[in-house]
């Protein structure tokens, strides 16, 4: 690796706020894609408005039910011990858990008192593996919920900031925590219409979606209980979400707006209109850095357009022949024939060579 680039990431970590914003490939290990999944649907969906058949109609829900299977299925076995595990799940969580634990070693070893011992995760992903990685490794992490017998979903969770006293009562220190932001929801979340509140509980709170739950015009009907954001024109079933994930974007507008703040992406294609223009708009913070680890040289192309007349974003690339790996950030089309593409183990090693640099001072 470059060691330019090292030493910027490493002083990103050592003196900013900083933030991740993880998208599904992350999870692609584990979680199949399916394609243009919002213009297939579209699709469908103009199709039963034109026929109005239960043919049709029946086409609608078995489409949203593949996707919401390629979702679930997975998950079932990260938190249902009676569930095989399916091909790819634990390969996919132990990338998780290094993630976690390598960024929560730099999280503990900088040395700064002045910044909050916290580092913001925001993902778009609606699986469990994050919360499964966290309890796994014992690190304690913030996922919006408040009580223990019934958990609640609150945004303003995420605000606190915690403090213990030493064994010996003689100071006080902040707990280091992960904040985990589901932007687009969580399959363990439940929408609770007595008292307009989400649920946050241990099992997959999303249920089939039958052609009962599909109106007269193709669409869901409101009072679907699906606590997640669909990548469809109908992004909001409930209201319920609509006003979480605004929210939420708030939350990550407001984060971005700190002074010496940070926010790596990888595994997220800032496809959401809202959250790129968010992103866009956070960019006129001069002290606010966006380092973009593409995977593919298509990727690449996709974030210099939106990005690249940002002087504070910086692109990542990473190209080997037989001789080196250079890592080193583009800002322009350039050639991609030694490009590698750049997976969640890659994203991770970089931290992991930071952690050691770190380690060995």
């Amino acid at each position: 690796m470059s060691d330019r680039v090292l030493d910027e990431i490493k002083k990103y970590i050592e003196s900013g706020n900083v933030n991740f914003i993880i998208g599904a490939g992350a999870s692609i290990g584990a979680i199949k894609t399916l394609g243009d999944f919002e213009n297939d649907i579209t699709k469908l969906i103009k199709d039963f408005q034109r026929e109005n058949s239960i043919e049709s109609k029946q086409a609608i829900a078995n489409k949203l039910n593949l996707f919401l299977k390629c979702s679930i299925d997975p998950n079932k076995s990260l938190i249902d011990e009676n569930v095989n595990v399916e091909d790819g799940v634990n390969d996919t969580l132990n990338q998780y858990k290094r993630f976690i634990q390598i960024i929560y070693k730099l999280l503990l070893l900088r040395g700064s008192d002045r910044l909050p011992k916290k580092i913001n995760i925001f993902t778009t992903n609606y699986d469990l593996f994050f919360e499964c990685a966290c309890e796994e490794l014992r690190i304690i992490y913030n996922d919006g919920g408040i009580g223990n017998i019934k958990r609640y979903f609150s945004s303003k969770n995420f605000q606190k900031r915690v403090y213990q006293l030493s064994d010996s009562y003689s100071f006080e220190y902040e707990t280091p925590v992960i904040n985990l932001i589901k932007l687009h929801g969580s399959l363990n979340w439940f929408l609770n219409d007595k008292d307009s509140d989400i649920y946050i509980k241990n099992e997959i709170c999303v249920s089939e979606i039958n052609i009962e739950k599909i109106d007269n015009k193709g669409f869901i009907v409101e009072n679907t209980n699906v606590p997640i954001i669909l990548p469809t024109k109908q992004k909001f079933i409930r209201t319920l979400m609509e006003h979480t994930y605004y929210d939420l974007a708030r939350f990550y507008s407001n984060e971005l707006e700190r002074e010496h703040s940070v926010l790596f992406c990888f595994g997220f294609s800032f496809a959401d209109e809202h959250i790129r223009s968010i992103t866009q708009r956070a960019l006129g913070n001069p002290s606010l850095s966006l380092l973009i680890f593409p995977y593919s040289a298509e990727d690449e192309l996709k974030m210099i357009e939106y990005f690249g007349n940002f002087p504070n974003v910086k692109i990542i690339r990473i190209e080997k022949n037989d001789e080196f790996t250079k890592v080193d950030y583009v800002s322009e089309k350039k050639c991609a024939d030694n490009r590698k593409n750049i997976n969640f183990n890659m994203f991770i090693e970089i931290f992991n060579n930071i952690l050691t640099e770190v380690e060995r001072v």
